[in-house]
């Protein structure tokens, strides 16, 4: 038995588990978008309950070819948006990544996703955690 609980123990704490990165992903959800589209955007809750802050630096889905991190910003009567190089969850907080903010990008999707689909959306931080997310495609 000694064995087995050492065991256990390891892998609670292993690099890329869920416990591990003390991220957790909530009210995900990606805007849907008509056939054919070329991305789409993501919004979640980022909450962080570790005692440390997570740098988010890359995302990945079967859905997409790539996931990139956007913000958008009105800079008087013109919208724009940037590519961002990650996302920062400070320890014990959260972020909201949200229409007219910080959202996730999919790019070049692998099918056309539909009001009611789910997917999986993996984030991982600077130290290599991985956290999954389910994300639901919302209507318009």
């Amino acid at each position: 038995m000694r064995i087995a609980a050492g065991i256990l123990v390891v892998l609670s704490v292993a690099p890329g588990s869920a416990a591990a990165c003390e991220l957790r992903i909530e009210s995900a959800w990606i805007r849907a978008a008509p056939p054919r589209s070329a991305s789409l955007a993501g919004y979640a809750t980022l909450v962080n309950s570790g005692a440390r802050a997570r740098r988010i630096v890359a995302a990945e889905t079967r859905a997409a070819a790539v996931v990139l991190f956007h913000e958008s910003r009105m800079q008087g009567a013109m919208a724009s948006m940037r590519e961002l190089d990650g996302i920062s969850v400070p320890a014990g907080g959260r972020v909201e990544l949200a229409p007219g903010g910080r959202h996730l990008m999919l790019m070049a999707l692998s099918s056309d996703l539909r009001a009611g689909d789910h997917l999986t959306i993996t984030l991982i931080d600077a130290t290599g955690c991985r956290i999954a997310g389910d994300f639901v495609v919302r209507a318009r």
